[in-house]
C-alpha cells in the first residue's frame, strides 16, 4: 500500500487562501509504503513513478520504480523491498547474495558501489556481466531493535547507468525512512 503526502498540497492551498492567489500545486513524490508490520517513507526521484501493485508484485517487492517515458524503452528500474533480518551483520547477507549472482553468472565481475545513507549503515556493491546486466545492489540497516532492513536494487540490461539513473537510484536510497514497525 501506498499514501502520497498530502501535507504540502494543503499547506499550498491554505496559503492560496489567504493570499487570494492560486500556486501550482507541488508534486507530490514523497511516499508512505506499509505492510505486514513495517511503514518507511521513500521520495519518488523526478520523472520518475512509483507503484506497489502489480509491477511491484511482478518483482516481488514494495515499490517499484520506473523510469521517465522517454526512458521506458532502455529497461531500468529501481527497486525497494523489505526483508526480514536475523542479526545486524547485514555485509553477509549481501556478500551471500553476490556468491548467488556469481553461481548462476560464472563470469559476472564486481565493484564497490560508493554509496551511503546518513543515518543507516550501507553496504552497496554492482554486479555486472558486460554486454547483458548491470545490477547496483545496497543493503540498508536501520540499526538495532529494527526487525527489518531495506534492500535497494537498480537493474539495467546490456549497459551500465546513466549519470541520471545512477541519480536517481541515489535518491531513492538516500530518501528511505523507517517509520514503524507497529502497523
Amino acid at each position: 500500500m501506498v499514501y502520497r503526502l498530502i501535507c504540502g498540497a494543503f499547506a499550498i492551498a491554505l496559503f492560496a487562501g489567504v493570499t487570494g492567489k492560486a500556486q501550482p500545486a507541488p508534486k507530490l513524490n514523497n511516499l508512505i509504503i506499509y505492510g505486514d508490520g513495517f511503514a518507511f517513507g521513500v521520495k519518488e526521484p523526478v520523472g520518475w513513478h512509483g507503484d506497489t501493485d502489480k509491477i511491484a508484485a511482478k518483482y516481488r517487492v514494495n515499490v517499484v520504480f520506473l523510469p521517465p517515458e522517454e526512458s521506458v524503452k532502455k529497461d531500468v528500474t529501481i527497486r525497494v523491498r523489505i526483508n526480514g533480518k536475523q542479526d545486524e551483520n547485514t555485509i553477509e547477507d549481501l556478500n551471500y547474495d553476490m556468491q548467488a549472482y556469481k553461481q548462476d553468472f560464472p563470469t559476472a565481475q564486481f565493484s564497490e558501489l560508493n554509496l551511503a545513507h546518513a543515518e543507516y549503515k550501507t553496504f552497496a556493491r554492482t554486479v555486472f556481466v558486460p554486454g547483458q546486466f548491470y545490477e547496483y545492489v545496497a543493503y540498508l540497516n536501520p540499526g538495532p531493535g529494527k526487525r527489518f532492513i531495506f534492500s535497494v536494487a537498480m537493474s539495467k540490461k546490456n549497459e551500465p547507468a546513466t549519470d541520471s539513473e545512477l541519480s536517481a537510484y541515489e535518491e531513492v536510497l538516500k530518501s528511505l525512512t523507517w517509520l514503524t514497525s507497529t502497523v
